[in-house]
Order: structure tokens, then sequence, then C-alpha cells
């Protein structure tokens, strides 16, 4: 397979395009980065390149099954045409994968997580959903047409990576460009919840499509976008951001009393109830950004441990298949907790230290047993570096400890910010 999947890849780059962002906001007196809300987006991002460890890959045994049924034989991506095509093909279909992920609250339910943040910046393009079950339907007509794994994974990729750089509030516009292509012009007006706003510009390369099929706004000048969702989620946990809307229409469905109606909850518009066919939502009068009060030093922890977090998160996605599943499902547990933890010490929440001690503890007891539970063994996957990794994280999970016990002992106010 010759497949190659930009988006491992662009990591590092995408990081690093964060920091010249808030950089170039703070240099020109127009930042556009919140700590809290920028986090959040982070978490959400990493966690939805960490839950792939757990996938039964049931799309991947649908679409295999299906083609073999049907026999199609994959043709040989030896063109560069095929390539080009290809990826035009994939930015169609992807358009209505998007367009319906507004319009049916089952698809909904998954997408509304990259929508959630009232920022607008480059972190906002790293704000992916967890919970993407039935979007890859929109993609098989590319596999029944013959077309190569490999070309649809890279094509796919790469459309992912071009979205990356239009989540901007500093570049305005781009003259044609905006008309032919997706630029952070027009994507802005996809995020924005405005009246006329909404649900508009769906493409993901090509803003041709949204021309073609009567999507298209362009952003107005008098007239500023609003962004998030029009009942804002006011929560950095990300564990909720992804399940919230899966939970409100559960029970949505079950409320409704026609057995009809319970089915169609989820295949219809997220604004949608009996006796509102017209599926409209109106914007709540008060919009005003969340913002919960947290100390610096609450601030400046989290930050430091959402790294760590993160190095921990990708760490364990690239070497899961090469460790004991024991091993993996507890450190997949552990990392979900610390992520949870870290939202509460951005919402400042009263017990979030008391369970940073309970998450340090645990992380520290794990790590000095780990050795004796799972010896080195080479037929296991415990080798020695895996073993001075535990050790390391012990170190630094004492230190913690012993700063969160200094900070609460002290009895000090930090200011809050």
């Amino acid at each position: 397979r010759q497949d190659m999947n930009f988006v491992q890849l662009a990591i590092p780059f995408f990081i690093l395009a964060l920091l010249i962002e808030f950089a170039y906001g703070f240099l020109v007196k127009r930042q556009t980065y919140r700590l809290g809300d920028t986090i959040n987006s982070l978490q959400l991002g990493v966690l939805s390149r960490l839950v792939g460890i757990l996938r039964l890959g049931s799309s991947a045994l649908v679409i295999s099954w299906l083609v073999g049924k049907l026999g199609v034989v994959s043709w040989s991506p030896d063109h560069w045409m095929h390539w080009v095509l290809s990826f035009i093909a994939y930015d169609f279909c992807y358009y209505w994968k998007h367009r319906f992920g507004h319009q049916w609250r089952i698809m909904w339910a998954s997408h509304v997580a990259h929508h959630q943040s009232q920022d607008y910046n480059l972190s906002t393009a790293l704000r992916q959903t967890s919970t993407d079950y039935v979007g890859f339907v929109f993609y098989l007509p590319l596999y029944l047409l013959g077309t190569p794994v490999e070309v649809i994974v890279s094509v796919g990729s790469l459309n992912l990576v071009y979205q990356f750089w239009v989540h901007t509030e500093h570049v305005r516009t781009l003259g044609v460009l905006d008309y032919l292509l997706v630029t952070p012009a027009n994507h802005r007006v996809h995020h924005a919840v405005n009246e006329g706003y909404l649900d508009k510009n769906y493409g993901g390369v090509f803003i041709i499509w949204d021309r073609l099929f009567g999507t298209f706004v362009m952003e107005e000048k008098d007239k500023p976008c609003v962004y998030g969702i029009r009942h804002p989620l006011n929560s950095y946990n990300p564990i909720w951001a992804n399940f919230h809307i899966w939970w409100e229409t559960f029970w949505f469905s079950v409320r409704v009393p026609r057995v009809r109606d319970k089915f169609l909850a989820w295949f219809r518009s997220p604004a949608w109830a009996p006796g509102n066919d017209s599926g409209r939502q109106d914007l709540v009068s008060d919009f005003a950004k969340y913002s919960p009060s947290s100390s610096i030093f609450e601030k400046s922890y989290t930050f430091v441990q959402f790294w760590i977090f993160t190095g921990l998160a990708l760490a364990l996605q690239a070497n899961h298949l090469a460790m004991p599943r024991d091993i993996v499902l507890i450190a997949f547990a552990w990392l979900i907790a610390s992520v949870l933890v870290q939202s509460m010490w951005l919402e400042g929440r009263r017990y979030s230290h008391l369970l940073e001690w309970i998450r340090l503890s645990a992380l520290s007891v794990f790590c000095f047993a780990a050795p004796l539970i799972w010896p080195v063994n080479a037929s296991r996957a415990i080798n020695s570096e895996i073993i001075l990794v535990f050790q390391s994280i012990c170190v630094f999970s004492g230190l913690a400890l012993v700063l969160n016990w200094l900070v609460t002992k002290s009895g000090i106010k930090l200011s809050k910010a």
C-alpha cells in the first residue's frame, strides 16, 4: 500500500502555525485566542486521534463486504490525472457529507463538536469529533467506482490538511479565489450563527459546490460573524462536547409521542420538533462568550499538563499495536481521566485539586507497579525503554503532587485571570 496520511505528518506544522498566529495576534493587538477555549479545542483534536486505538473498523468491514459482494475491481493509480480526479471527487462527496452533517441530527451529533468554539482561530480547525459513525457512507461511491483505498486515504487526508489554514480571522479576502476555493472569508461564514450565514458554505477545498447547489454566501463587511452554536455548550468538558447532542436527541426521541417522530428525530434538522416543520431555530439573545473564572496558576498548570497529555496520547496512538492490550486500555482510561480533570481546572471547579491528587497518585502507583505486573519480556512487548518512560512519568507525578501540595498548603489566593 502506498497510502499517505498527511494529517499525521502535518501535526508539527499545525502546532507551529498556531504559535505564529498567536504571536501575530499579539503583535497587531488583535488576539483571537483564549486559553480555555484553545485548550478545549486541542483536547478534542487529540481525543479524535486517540480513539482510533479503540475503533473496531466497522466502516472498513462494511466497505470491504460491499465491494466484495459487488465484485468491484480497483483501478491502478498510475497516472497523475487519476489522483486529480479522485481529489475533486472526494471533495464533492465531502460537500454532501458536510451538508447532511448540518441537516440530520444523527450526523450533527458528531459534527457539532467542530462548531462549539466561540472563537475562530487555527485551533478551531483541530477541534474534531470522536463520534463520526455514519459519515463514511458518503464516500461509498468512490469505493464502488474502484478507487483504491490508498488513493482515498491520501486525497482525504490532504483535503483535511487544506481545511486547516482557512480557520483564521487574520486573512480577510483573497479576491477571485473566494469564489473558487474555500478560503478564510467564506469559511468564517460557515462557522457563524448569524441570520443569513447559518448553514452555508459546506465545501472542503472547492467552494464551487456551494455555488452550484445554492448554499454559497459571502461574508459581509458590516456583518461580523458570531461563532459557536445557537445554544452554547458553556463547558470545557471534551467528553460532554462529543456526546451532548447524542444524549439530547436520544431523550428527545423518547419523549415524542408518535413512533414515526421517534425515528424522524434522528433524520431531521437539529432544530426540528413535531409542529415545527420549518426546522427554524432562533438565535439566543444572550451570546456572551463562555469564560469561567480560574486562577493564573490553574490555567498555567493545565497548559503544561495538556502538552504532557498530548505527548503521551500521540505516543500511545503510535505504539499501541506493539503494547499489551491491557496496558493500552489502562493508559487510555487514564488519559480520558486526565482530560476531564484538565477541563475542571479550566472551569475553576472546587474539587479539581482533589481530583488531580487522585489522578497523579493513581499514575504513580501504576508506573511503579507496571514493571512488576508486566515483567520485561519481549513477548509481552515490555522493554527497558518503556520501563524508563514509566519511571520518568512516576518522577514527574511526584513533583506535580509536591507542587499541588505546596500551593494548597500555602493558602495563597492566586489572582483570577
